[in-house]
Order: structure tokens, then sequence, then C-alpha cells
């Protein structure tokens, strides 16, 4: 396992089950906020590290790309293995970027040291960072998220308000289950120690995706209506992943995202924005996943759940009626 301790990186810690089961599963320890204060709002201040792989860090590209923020916040982009004695990696390559913060950080730790010399914990993404003071403003996804959303968007653009006030306690609701239940469920679906747990948690995962489903049987393009929201983007990263990596990798095997007629239409939808393609990387995305020692639980004494696909043909289903 990985992180720092006492501003110390570390790649061969030993980590306890529960740890190692946690380990993908984090809320951010840096909460600073864009506001008058410390932290203002000024264009070219501030930097994003991200990465295309991970699913946390996509949310922020999205709304980053769905903002038009270019020209206002710079990115830069890790390599997609981060499962390795260094963590996550900056560095001119294929499949990452050199620091654009100007800091000529290797390693994202050496952001998180530079922070705090003492921290103590492990090393995420995405990071939001401070060009000005030097130094980490949040890690946390969904309130980056919030914080590029309140930015303003470019010139002549449409203006785009992905946490509209007359209906933010209807996004925080949902955004909650979201991020329990499917962010977080697909991984308590893969990393199961044994068969109770496994089917706990592919009922909780499952079911949750059958009420987004029911949620949009009236006919409404986006989770909350008319207009996309921060919720969508959060239902959007883990479920554009869903049948290349967590269906097959993670056994979450009773449905296919396809399956859900509405909830494809909906990523879709989303893909086809302006801007969200181009942050949707499925060849990080899969680097990410399969060419590393991703943590998924030994699959031995668990059967995967049963995949309810009809096989039936048309003909014979039209009889049947």
């Amino acid at each position: 396992m990985k992180l720092m301790i006492d501003g110390v990186w570390r790649g061969d810690i030993d980590p306890t089950p529960e740890l190692q089961r946690k380990r993908m599963i984090h809320a951010g320890q840096f909460r600073e906020k864009i506001e008058a204060g410390a932290f203002r709002a000024e264009a070219g201040r501030y930097h994003l590290y991200l990465s295309y792989a991970c699913p946390f860090s996509h949310r922020v590209h999205v709304v980053w790309a769905l903002k038009k923020l270019t020209a206002v916040i710079g990115v830069s982009i890790v390599h997609p293995l981060w499962d390795n004695g260094d963590g996550w990696t900056l560095g001119a390559t294929d499949w990452s970027t050199a620091d654009g913060g100007q800091n000529g950080f290797r390693f994202l730790h050496e952001a998180y040291r530079a922070t705090d010399p003492a921290y103590t914990g492990k090393v995420t993404v995405p990071v939001l960072w401070d060009c000005l003071t030097k130094r980490i403003v949040n890690n946390e996804s969904i309130e980056i998220a919030t914080l590029l959303n309140a930015e303003p968007d470019e010139p002549g653009a449409r203006q785009v308000d992905l946490y509209p006030y007359p209906l933010r306690r209807e996004i925080d609701v949902l955004n909650e289950q979201i991020a329990s239940r499917l962010a977080k469920g697909v991984y308590a679906v893969g990393q199961a120690s044994d068969q109770d747990e496994y089917d706990a948690a592919v009922d909780s995962l499952f079911g949750f995706l059958d009420e987004l489903e029911d949620r949009l049987g009236d006919g409404r393009p986006f989770l909350m209506g008319d207009e996309m929201t921060l919720t969508d983007v959060l239902a959007y990263t883990p479920l554009a992943r869903f049948d290349a990596v967590y269906h097959p990798l993670m056994r979450a095997s009773r449905k296919r995202l396809v399956d859900y007629e509405r909830l494809a239409s909906l990523v879709r939808r989303i893909h086809d924005l302006p801007g969200v393609a181009a942050v949707t990387r499925f060849d990080h995305i899969l680097k990410h996943y399969y060419d590393g020692d991703w943590a998924v639980a030994t699959r031995r004494g668990i059967v995967p759940a049963e995949p309810q696909t009809d096989f039936r043909s048309a003909a014979v289903l039209s009889a049947a009626r």
C-alpha cells in the first residue's frame, strides 16, 4: 500500500485487510474553497491535477469541459498506472503530461508534501492547486466540481449551471445516494470478502440502478429533469465504465449498462455534449484497471451473480406473449 507518513512517501506499506479493502474509498483531506479570503477567484491562479482513469477525478474533468474552463484553469494528467512504488506520476509521456502547474513535480505526492510537510494519508486525485500560494486548495471531487461550476463560463458561450439553487437540496440528496450506492457500490461488489457480502453489495448496486432507470421513466432527459446537473455528472463517470470494467472485472454481473435502456441513453446523451468525449479516455481507463495489479478480492469462494439476460429470439418472445 502507498501513502505518506509524516511527509515521507512510503510505497511499501504492508496494509491491514481493512486498509486494503478501503484503499479506493476515500474522502479528501484538503477542503478549502475559492472565495473571498485566502483563495480568491482569479484567472490563471489555479491548476488541476487529474487522471483520465479515475472515476472520481473524471467528475471534475467533465465539469471543467462543460464549463469550457480551458483558458482559466490548466490541467495536468497523471499516468494511469498508479499501482507502483511511486503512486500517481507526472511526465511528458504518451500516457501523462509534464507538470503544467510550473512546480516541477514528478510525483503527485510532492504536491501533498509541499502543502503539508507532515502530511499523513493517501495521495489521491483530483487535486485543485493554488499556483500563487503553492498549496493544495481541495482534493475532494464533489467539492471541486461545485467550485468549478461557480466559475464564469467562457465569454459568449451558453451559461452552464450544474448546481441551480432551486434544486440544490434534491441534488445533494441524490448525489449522496449515487456516491454511496453506485460510485462506491461497484467497489463494494468487487472487494467483497465472502459470498454473503457480495450478494448484499450486488443487491444494493442493482437495486439502485433499477431506481435510477425508473426515475427516467417519465421521459425526462436528465436525472433532475430537462437540464443537466451535477447529479448527472456523478452518475455518468461510473456508468461509462460499467460494461468495460465493473461488469467483468468487479463481477457486477447481474446486468450490463446496455440492459438499462434509459440509463444507457443518459450516458450517450452526456457523452455527446461538447467536450465530454475528449475527457472520457477508455485507453487510460482500461490500462488503469487491467494493466495494473488492481485490488479486486480473490474470486475463489464467490460465485458471480447470474446475468439477467434473455437470450430468446424475438420470434420466441412474441410467441410466448
